[in-house]
């Protein structure tokens, strides 16, 4: 599976709302940078899977237009994300994937204006 694959599958769980696929994409140690939480970054799948409940519930009847960019030097692969449920707004998700278990090390979401 290529790192394109292994991303838009993310953000097709996302959209079916299958939690425990979608934290099973993640390495045990894996750390997850995002804008909401009042931490710096959230380790380990069980912080990861909290996030997430709450992310599923927030995504839900979005429409989203997923834009994915090729790996960059460092392996890593972005996902340039526009969230419509009446206003418009756009993410970069920069996904660190291991290349040989195929599974998240990290993931960086940030929120673009």
């Amino acid at each position: 599976m290529s790192n394109e694959e292994i991303v838009r599958r993310y953000f097709k769980l996302i959209e079916s709302k299958n939690l425990p696929d979608l934290v099973d994409m993640f390495d045990y140690d894996a750390v997850l940078k995002e804008p909401f939480s009042k931490m710096p970054e959230l380790k380990g799948r069980s912080e990861i899977s909290a996030f997430l409940k709450v992310a599923l519930m927030a995504n839900s009847d979005m429409r989203r237009k997923l834009e994915v960019k090729s790996s960059d030097k460092t392996g890593k692969t972005r996902a340039l994300v526009t969230f419509e449920k009446g206003d418009k707004l756009k993410g970069q998700f920069t996904f660190d994937i291991d290349p040989v278990t195929k599974k998240i090390r990290a993931l960086k979401i940030e929120f673009l204006t």
